[in-house]
């Protein structure tokens, strides 16, 4: 399976596109896109998905979950335990995006109250 940095060159040379075109699509340099395709830059959500808007295809497919499988323990905030499968398709990655940004709020939040009843104790 393919790393999602090969998989974006791939995406890009079956469609032709050149690299200076793809950055002045995302509105970066041609070195900063050039770092995605290479694997040196770490790929953000924003980034992934503005990359699928101008290659036209799922950002699923870049990552290469578009309709497999992932096994999951955390997705339903009601479940003691979720031992069951999550299939992602073009619908559901959206809602990963989601619970993805909404997990990273949760996360800050907890640090935020955490250095206000610790710090400087």
């Amino acid at each position: 399976m393919l790393e999602y940095h090969e998989k974006i060159k791939k995406i890009r040379l079956e469609k032709n596109l050149s690299q200076d075109w793809i950055a002045s699509q995302l509105g970066i340099s041609q070195r900063s896109y050039s770092n995605i395709e290479n694997g040196q830059t770490q790929l953000t959500v924003d980034r992934l998905f503005q990359i699928s808007e101008v290659f036209k295809v799922n950002a699923g497919e870049i990552i290469g979950v578009e309709n497999q499988n992932i096994n999951t323990n955390n997705f339903n905030n009601n479940a003691t335990q979720n031992n069951s499968s999550l299939v992602v398709n073009r619908h559901s990655i959206e809602e990963i995006r989601m619970l993805y940004e909404r997990i990273l709020k949760d996360k800050d939040e907890e640090i935020q109250f955490l250095r206000s009843r610790f710090v400087g104790k």
